[in-house]
């Protein structure tokens, strides 16, 4: 009886685990291993089926020097269902040229441990003898002020990558410690994480949307700047898209560390010293006149198109994809503007997007993926019905994503369907009758406790019948 009543739990089980969400999956790969010099060996992180982004701290590598790192969210509708992956990368450059042997090692995500198998690299010289000049233009920018540079040996130092933006453009900030080699000093960080919450909330404008690579380490490079050689100490990096016209200011922050220093009897000593940054300011200005100038997004995009047939019967249906792609906020772009027609039917589209952060910028893409079914014969080019404005903050001026496709249309006319009506736009038509005020409910989430809760219940069934 015990065996029969135990099977029936099983089967009434298994149903209810296949509508579960997948578990969260965490590998790490290795990109290329035989590189030139000038080139970063690239370690990754890939996290699937996580809605939130994970903390990762990456190793010390033998042979080589972190750089730059980035983080990537793809996010698509699988029929019906969204897949979100989310990749972590660091850089890895080479201090010299030959084979470097790694053993395994591993990489901390979300406080667990992840291990990766060891790789043999091979880093070969460029050819003509040139040398790496990954970041050194960028390490130039950040720390060439002569405020800086007669601040001393040691300094704190918050700079933005513009000081003017309009408003919607993105900038970059940094905090960073830079001490010269020659400074005649032993010092460590002090109570790092407690300080780094005091200084991130000053850092973090109300008034800005905030995109960053959520690596939560120090990384540690040398720099060179006017023939005098600096260990910089990266503590926070971010990009900010301003929301409003007010200008973002960033005031003086405090950075305590403890010096070791040598007492004339020989002996050393600890101390606290504190180290500030000057107040940075960046200035906001409004975009030029235009009608929609608080809705157009702001950055240097580009159209991908794609079209699976460029010639259909009335009544048979095509899919079209809308890709912007470029630099920008990708995460807060809308669909394309929609014209009327009485052409297609025009159903609402499919969003998947790419979304990668570096310390320097945010890039990716935004697809609008379109079903559509013809209702009229003739040749029609979709540019008549798919357009995207922009602002092009380095152009200064408007610009807009226009369709080049055609499609032509055979067979009879059909008579206007009831998705879209004569004259009306098919996806946006009703839009002012809907009811705002009318609760929003979450089937999906109903579903989900549910199942938990008959999960527990099952499981409950089955302790009972064995200690019986």
């Amino acid at each position: 009886m015990k065996a029969y009543v135990l099977l029936m739990l099983i089967l009434g089980f298994c149903p209810i685990m296949a509508q579960q969400p997948a578990e969260k999956s965490v590998s790490v790969e290795m990109g290329e291993k035989d590189l030139a010099i000038n080139q970063p060996f690239v370690v990754s992180v890939v996290v699937r089926n996580s809605t939130s982004r994970p903390s990762v701290q990456f190793p010390e590598l033998p042979g080589l020097e972190k750089r730059s790192a980035s983080a990537t969210s793809t996010t698509n509708v699988v029929n019906g269902k969204t897949v979100l992956i989310q990749t972590i990368s660091q850089q890895y450059f080479a201090k010299q040229e030959g084979k470097n042997v790694l053993l395994p090692f591993e990489v901390t995500v979300d406080g667990t441990k992840v291990k990766s198998e060891g790789t043999t690299l091979t880093f070969n010289k460029v050819e003509g003898g040139a040398i790496s000049t990954e970041n050194s233009g960028e390490a130039e920018e950040i720390i060439s002020s002569a405020e800086d540079l007669a601040a001393g040996s040691i300094f704190l130092s918050v700079k933005v990558s513009k000081p003017i933006v309009y408003v919607r453009e993105g900038f970059s900030v940094r905090l960073a410690l830079y001490v010269a080699k020659s400074a005649p000093v032993e010092m460590e960080f002090y109570q790092l994480d407690v300080q780094l919450q005091n200084i991130l909330k000053k850092l973090r404008p109300a008034t800005c949307w905030e995109e960053n690579v959520g690596i939560e380490e120090i990384v540690q490079r040398e720099v060179t700047v006017g023939n005098k050689k600096f260990t910089e100490y990266q503590m926070y990096q971010s990009v900010f898209f301003p929301i409003t016209l007010q200008s973002v200011s960033f005031p003086a922050v405090k950075l305590d560390m403890l010096l070791l220093k040598t007492l004339p009897d020989g002996q050393k000593k600890k101390e606290v010293e504190s180290f500030y940054s000057r107040p940075v300011r960046v200035l906001v200005k409004p975009l030029p006149s235009h009608p929609r100038k608080d809705q157009i997004a702001v950055g240097n995009y580009q159209l991908g198109e794609k079209l699976t047939r460029d010639k259909v019967y009335s009544g048979e249906s095509l899919r079209y994809e809308f890709t912007i792609k470029g630099d920008g906020n990708i995460a807060t772009i809308t669909p394309p503007e929609m014209a009327k027609s009485m052409a297609f039917d025009f159903y609402p589209p499919d969003v998947s997007q790419t979304v990668q952060r570096s310390y320097e910028k945010v890039s990716g893409e935004k697809t609008f993926g379109y079903n559509i079914v013809a209702r009229q014969k003739g040749n029609f080019t979709l540019g008549r019905f798919f357009q995207w404005i922009y602002f092009d903050p380095v152009r200064a001026k408007y610009d807009t994503l226009r369709s080049s496709r055609t499609v032509e249309v055979t067979g009879e006319n059909l008579r206007a369907s009831a998705l879209s009506g004569e004259g009306a736009d098919p996806v946006y038509g009703n839009i002012d009758e809907l009811d705002t005020n009318v609760r929003y409910i979450d089937y999906q989430e109903i579903i989900r406790n549910l199942t938990n809760a008959v999960v527990l219940i099952l499981l409950g069934a089955m302790v009972w019948i064995f200690r019986k």
